[in-house]
C-alpha cells in the first residue's frame, strides 16, 4: 500500500476535535525554546501522533475558501484564497505535497489552509501540474509555482511567505532560492532537498523522483544539480522543519543546512506537521509566527 494511505484511524474523537479546531479557531499551547533546534510537543496534545494521510482526508472541509483564481491556461493552474477574519499577520502561499504526483491534489491541505486563515493569515493554496498531468514534472511543476508566486504577489499586493510540505517543500525551496521572485521567505515542512539521495531510498515517494525528473541522475546530471536545493544560496529567510518519526522524508534531508535553518520536532510523523489538531502543528504555527514577525532565520 502507498505510504500516503497508511494507518487510517477513522477515530470519531479525532474528527470531533478537528471540527472544533477548524470551526472555532485554534490555540497554540506551547512555544519553542529560544535556542533549541529540537522542539518536543507538549503532553496535552489533542490528537495522537503520528497521523496518517487518511486522517487528513477525513477532516471536515466546509466552504472555507472565499475565492478561486487562475494563473495559467491549464486546469491545474489555480489558486484558492482563504481570507483571515482578523487583521492579517502575513500572506502565505501553500504548496501541497504528494510525491509530485497527479494522484494527490490539494484536498488534503485545505484543513491546514483553513487553520492558518483562522490563525490570522491571508492564505493562498495553489494547485499545479504534476507527474501525470500534461506539462507536469521537471521543469513544468517548478514553473507553475513560480507563476503562482507571481500571481499571488500581484493579486494581494504583498510578497507572500511560501509554505511547502514534502514534495511541495522541495518546490517552495527552489522558488525561495531565486532572488528575482517576489517572496518574503519560505517554510519547508518535511521537505525533500536532495533528489539524488532521496531517489535511491525505498518507498513510493522515492520511486517518483526519476519520473519527476524524466530519468535517473546518471542520465540527467544537470537537471538533478538544478533540482537539488541543499546546496543553494537563499537570499530570504528559510526554515526547514522535520519530524523525527517521519518514515517518508527522513532527517538526512536536512544535510547541508545549518542549525539556524532547521528544526526537528520530536515524536512527529510526516503528516503531523500539517494536521491542525496535533501538537506538531502548534509548533509549526509558533515557528511561523516568529518567522513572519521577525524575518529571522532562527529563534536565537
Amino acid at each position: 500500500m502507498n505510504q500516503y494511505a497508511l494507518q487510517h484511524s477513522g477515530c470519531a474523537a479525532v474528527r470531533w476535535l478537528c471540527t472544533a479546531i477548524l470551526l472555532g479557531g485554534m490555540a497554540c499551547s506551547s512555544a519553542l525554546s529560544s535556542n533549541a533546534d529540537t522542539a518536543t510537543p507538549p503532553d496535552n496534545a489533542g490528537v495522537s501522533m503520528p497521523v496518517s494521510f487518511d486522517d487528513l482526508l477525513a477532516l471536515p472541509i466546509g466552504s472555507t475558501a472565499t475565492q478561486s483564481f487562475t494563473y495559467g491556461q491549464a486546469a491545474q493552474q489555480t489558486l484558492l484564497y482563504f481570507q483571515s477574519p482578523v487583521s492579517p499577520r502575513a500572506t502565505l502561499l501553500i504548496v501541497h505535497g504528494g510525491c509530485w504526483s497527479s494522484a494527490y491534489d490539494r484536498q488534503h491541505a485545505i484543513p491546514m489552509a483553513t487553520a492558518l486563515a483562522l490563525a490570522g493569515y491571508h492564505v493562498w493554496l495553489t494547485e499545479y501540474r504534476r507527474v501525470g498531468d500534461p506539462g507536469g514534472g521537471w521543469p513544468g511543476s517548478v514553473d507553475d509555482i513560480v507563476r503562482a508566486t507571481q500571481q499571488v504577489a500581484a493579486l494581494s499586493g504583498e510578497e507572500p511567505w511560501l509554505i511547502g510540505h514534502s514534495a511541495g517543500g522541495h518546490l517552495a525551496l527552489l522558488v525561495a532560492a531565486d532572488p528575482t521572485l517576489p517572496i518574503k521567505g519560505a517554510m519547508a515542512l518535511a521537505a525533500i532537498t536532495d533528489l539524488t539521495t532521496y531517489g535511491q531510498q525505498t518507498g513510493s515517494c522515492p520511486s517518483m523522483v526519476a519520473e519527476f525528473m524524466g530519468g535517473p541522475p546518471e542520465s540527467h546530471p544537470d537537471r538533478y544539480a538544478l533540482a537539488t536545493v541543499h546546496d543553494k544560496v537563499f537570499p530570504k529567510p528559510i526554515r526547514l522543519i522535520v519530524g523525527d518519526a517521519d518514515t517518508i522524508v527522513g532527517l538526512d534531508q536536512l544535510t547541508g543546512f545549518t542549525k539556524a535553518h532547521t528544526q526537528i520536532i520530536a515524536k512527529s510523523g510526516h503528516f503531523d506537521l500539517i494536521h491542525p489538531g496535533t501538537a506538531a502543528f502548534s509548533q509549526v504555527l509558533e515557528t511561523l509566527r516568529n518567522l513572519t514577525q521577525t524575518g529571522r532565520q532562527s529563534d536565537d
